[in-house]
């Protein structure tokens, strides 16, 4: 059937080494893309870097479809990571460009193997001192085909490889090759020396987009590198395009509210300290639980994967507008995203309908904030799929904290809340069942209003304090403030809404952030909300008596919350 498919777009019939390379590099497509329904997403627009800047992001995870690793990523991007950001099935690796240089090749430029190693890494930064390294990308166990395909549709080349032995023709989809490909000005070959018998010249560029192979001076075989997007493209399955049934039997399922609403917030915090699921390493880069900063990056992540499998779409929207609330409560625009993408058994036509709405959300998300994608990856049998992993960073100085410093000062609200405790953790934690009540929802265009009006009003001072309102609603966000904030201050708040008490204390709205203002300051930050069109109400005031009052439902001491 091969030969059948390529005689067609060729116009000729293959010859026997043309053919044995065609296997070869569809194997490797085959490997490195073992779903391929999923192609369109698996890679998205991100590179590994931020594109003219010094930002760059590697990512790894178990059961990642792909197999890379997060530091042969960075090296690929001319730097090496220094803050990890660990979540239970994904790893970021967050660092700065080392070497910013990133020219084009040119034909005739040297087309260049490294082979992995345990110091590949650190090779590969010490020979970009020396050399012009361009088009540097990273050859995934038996994706050597893939590698070689990907750079001359980048680049707009073709190459010409030349065999020492004709059965390599047979090597490029080996899953005992990995490594680095790079391009080298053929001035430059001896500078790489340094890497002794550990590179290997496979060619060089060629200004035709076609793949020829020579073997002892002859030219043996030209490829036309769009062959291969042709061939794969005609095995491509379709995603489904009908949703799962919706079921409403449990959504709004009402239970009894609970009595001691204080024990509830007890609870609750002791589960949110308990449950972080995110580590920075170093820890001492850690700013708060879930935002970190590195070199003139801080970076965010959400706090935890809001799960309706029911919109997989929206709650991928959720969480990535989490991750960017929490950027934002600290003064930094949000420009960057890394996300990882947990689906299930991707061989099931549901799943991938599942993932494939997971990224559409993800990127409706990140044009709605203005983010650029820098890295994307895809996990397979992951438990609790359909879930998401993000980070956001942003340059700057962190200008605001979401502790709580000043006696006096007033505490707002900034957006509506609406008391969802779909899929929240007092329902998770207290319920034993995430239906409880009913999903979030997420306006995406009050979430970018909520962004500028956070992010002026820290600019220009009216803003002492800000923090995102998520897991565990809004009467966690407070006690988190004051755990996080100045010895010996409480809060006295008095808000009320017609929903229930264990709503208003503990739903999860989304695009809510509650910030402390001095009085002299109310009126102007006032202004800027009703400018801006986004609601504000002012519900309290800080204490310097040490105690958490939340209307006559909670009143207890702010040293009692973290016991």
């Amino acid at each position: 059937m091969l030969i059948e498919e390529v005689t067609a777009v060729l116009g000729r019939r293959p010859n026997a080494d043309e053919l044995t390379f065609i296997k070869s590099v569809m194997g490797s497509i085959q490997i490195q893309y073992p779903f391929p329904a999923l192609n369109s997403i698996i890679m998205g627009d991100g590179q590994g870097s931020a594109e003219n800047g010094q930002l760059i992001i590697g990512l790894e995870g178990k059961s990642n479809i792909i197999r890379t690793k997060a530091k042969m990523q960075c090296a690929a991007q001319g730097g090496k990571g220094q803050l990890k950001i660990s979540f239970p099935n994904a790893k970021f690796l967050v660092g700065d460009k080392i070497n910013s240089e990133h020219r084009k090749p040119v034909p005739g430029d040297n087309l260049i193997y490294l082979k992995a190693a345990t110091d590949a890494e650190v090779t590969l930064l010490n020979v970009w001192n020396e050399a012009h390294l361009s088009a540097v990308t990273v050859v995934n166990q038996g994706g050597l085909g893939v590698s070689i395909l990907s750079l001359c549709a980048e680049q707009e080349l073709g190459v010409d490889l030349i065999l020492t032995n004709k059965r390599q023709l047979g090597d490029y989809n080996s899953r005992n090759i990995s490594g680095f490909l790079f391009s080298v000005p053929a001035a430059d070959l001896k500078k790489i020396n340094m890497l002794k018998n550990r590179w290997k010249n496979l060619g060089s560029f060629t200004v035709s987009n076609k793949i020829t192979f020579s073997y002892r001076g002859n030219m043996i075989g030209s490829i036309p590198a769009q062959l291969f997007k042709e061939l794969h493209n005609s095995r491509l399955p379709i995603i489904p395009q009908t949703p799962p049934r919706k079921d409403h039997s449990s959504a709004n399922m009402h239970v009894k509210e609970p009595v001691n609403l204080k024990l509830v917030l007890k609870k609750l915090i002791e589960a949110q300290q308990k449950l972080i699921p995110i580590k920075f390493t170093p820890i001492k880069q850690r700013i708060t639980p879930f935002t970190a900063i590195n070199s003139s990056f801080v970076l965010a992540a959400n706090d935890h994967p809001y799960i309706n499998p029911q919109e997989p779409r929206v709650s991928s929207m959720i969480t990535i507008a989490n991750a960017v609330r929490h950027l934002v409560c600290l003064g930094i625009k949000p420009l960057y995203l890394a996300g990882a993408f947990h689906g299930g058994d991707l061989t099931n036509d549901m799943d991938r309908w599942f993932l494939n709405e997971l990224v559409s959300g993800a990127r409706k998300a990140a044009t709605a904030f203005q983010l650029r994608n820098v890295n994307e990856m895809i996990t397979k049998n992951n438990s609790l799929h359909p879930i998401v992993d993000v980070i956001t960073a942003g340059a700057g100085k962190v200008r605001c904290s979401p502790g709580f410093n000043t006696p006096g000062d007033f505490v707002t609200m900034i957006g509506s809340l609406r008391g969802e405790t779909g899929s929240s953790m007092y329902a998770d934690i207290i319920h034993k069942n995430k239906q409880v009540g009913h999903p979030s929802t997420i306006d995406i265009v009050m979430e970018c209003r909520l962004q500028e009006v956070i992010l002026q009003g820290i600019a220009v001072g009216l803003i002492r304090s800000a923090v995102n309102v998520s897991r565990g609603g809004l009467a966690v966000a407070i006690a988190n403030s004051l755990l996080l904030g100045s010895d010996g201050l409480g809060a006295r708040i008095h808000f009320s809404r017609k929903i229930r008490n264990d709503e208003l204390l503990f739903g999860e709205t989304q695009g809510l952030v509650v910030v402390t203002l001095c009085e002299n300051d109310l009126i102007e930050f006032e202004r800027i909300c009703m400018t801006t069109g986004v609601p504000s109400t002012t519900i309290g005031r800080i204490t310097d008596d040490g105690n958490y009052i939340f209307n006559d439902l909670i009143n207890i001491p702010v040293k009692q919350l973290s016991k």
